[in-house]
């Protein structure tokens, strides 16, 4: 996978331009009108989909493989701490990943009306990701023990621009899925990548701990980064062997800028829209996690150990979900997956409130791990079928909602941390709590109140 599945996200957590002439029509049964002069859906059958499914699994596989070399939340913020004694400044390393890889994907959107080959553009981008990792490695090597700042300085550039290409072709990355995997399996499709991505990142984690373990600093962070940006970089070569139908342009006058294309998006498709306020809020409810482990050790007794088990649990709950997720989707229905995911995010909080002993605390970890695997599911699959149902270009769908969810994400953790400081965390769990059942209500709200078409694939 040479884009960032998301993810992130990841990572999660993953569409394309205009391709009907006839101008606006309406949207789908009690919807407004919607312009369905939706670029680049092909209209050619899906001959490929089981090589593809093969194929995009792999590039995920080998991308998720190297990637964890990278970790956000073990081995970059420990880079980082080598350099700086600041919190802060360790704490910015998930807020550069997150702003980074969220500002250009209405790029990547806008870069679909362009494009004769989506393969060929993914490709491209993550060749010229690498070229700031490559730096990014050179500088560690050669100043991170004589100039710290400037190699703190260059190592948040490089990743910042590593982490925009990513950015830049996630939407392409995800109107490729679109095309070549049957929406049924789609789902399956998210939730195997992400089961084998949890998996292959924690043995990757335990080779980057022997790797800083076994040599002194830079010098095991330079072969760490070295290389894990091998093994992203040999991910290419799946993605050049998928077989991608033709992308059909749209033969009508060109599409107003991609600015413009998002705001009517939110402004007209109602049910989108809908969708969108909902999962804000489910990310809202996200405020409280961070703190599980941190109330734990401070409160409940809990030993460093113990927050090692604790991460254990909650990769093996995450990583384990996202595949049963991903198996039971189309009985469950995507909505409902997300709805799943909203109850279980508030149980954790709730738990956590009530907790007796740290032993409890494993159980959240549990509950949350499987919220996040409902997530990430529901995350990948849902835009997509919006934006195939109102016949509109997949790529701006993925990137408006990527768009409008991250910032979420950033703030969440940050308005949790000042509800702690304020009042303890047994209120940020209370309130982490009441949001969880707004965002449940929200999205089955969204999920009753859409269009005949989606009641088929999104409830």
């Amino acid at each position: 996978m040479t884009a960032t599945r998301k993810t992130s996200g990841v990572p999660s957590t993953t569409l394309h331009a205009p391709n009907d002439s006839d101008g606006p029509v309406a949207h789908h049964q009690g919807s407004e009108a919607v312009d369905h002069s939706s670029v680049g859906h092909s209209e050619a059958p899906l001959e490929n989909a089981r090589y593809n499914f093969t194929i995009l699994t792999f590039d995920g596989l080998t991308f998720w493989l190297g990637l964890s070399y990278f970790s956000p939340t073990t081995i970059l913020p420990l880079f980082v701490s080598h350099l700086s004694s600041s919190n802060v400044v360790a704490g910015a390393v998930p807020a550069v990943i997150a702003l980074s890889w969220a500002l250009p994907q209405l790029l990547g959107a806008r870069a679909m009306s362009g494009i004769t080959s989506r393969k060929r553009y993914i490709i491209v981008t993550a060749l010229l990701g690498r070229i700031p990792l490559i730096v990014m490695i050179g500088i560690i090597w050669a100043f991170a023990n004589t100039h710290p700042q400037l190699t703190l300085i260059a190592f948040f550039v490089c990743l910042a621009l590593f982490r925009a290409t990513s950015g830049m072709n996630t939407p392409v990355y995800y109107d490729l899925v679109g095309a070549t995997i049957h929406p049924r399996q789609r789902s399956r499709f998210i939730g195997l990548n992400q089961f084998l991505g949890g998996g292959i990142g924690a043995l990757a984690l335990v080779g980057g701990r022997s790797l800083l373990d076994s040599f002194p600093f830079p010098i095991g962070f330079v072969l760490c980064f070295g290389l894990g940006t091998v093994i992203i970089t040999t991910a290419i070569i799946w993605m050049s062997v998928v077989r991608e139908p033709p992308i059909v342009k749209p033969d009508g006058p060109s599409q107003p800028n991609v600015l413009i294309q998002a705001r009517n998006v939110w402004s007209r498709d109602r049910t989108f829209r809908r969708y969108l306020i909902a999962r804000c809020l489910v990310a809202l409810t996200g405020l409280a996690s961070a703190f599980f482990a941190v109330q734990a050790t401070r409160e409940l007794g809990a030993t460093d150990g113990d927050v090692a088990i604790y991460s254990a649990i909650l990769l093996a709950s995450q990583t384990i979900s996202t595949l049963g997720w991903g198996a039971i989707a189309n009985r469950l229905r995507l909505m409902n997956v997300m709805l799943a995911g909203t109850v279980l995010a508030g149980s954790a909080s709730l738990l956590a409130f009530m907790a007796p002993s740290s032993t409890i605390i494993m159980l959240v970890f549990a509950l949350a791990g499987a919220s996040m695997g409902a997530i990430v599911v529901s995350d990948g699959a849902l835009p997509l079928s919006f934006a195939e149902d109102s016949k509109q270009d997949r790529s701006l769908y993925v990137a408006v909602a990527n768009t409008a969810v991250s910032p979420i994400n950033l703030i969440a953790p940050l308005l949790g941390g000042a509800l702690a400081d304020a009042g303890g965390y047994g209120t940020t769990y209370v309130i982490a709590s009441l949001l969880a059942v707004l965002a449940a209500v929200a999205t089955v709200t969204a999920s009753t109140k859409r269009p005949g078409a989606l009641s088929r694939t999104l409830s």
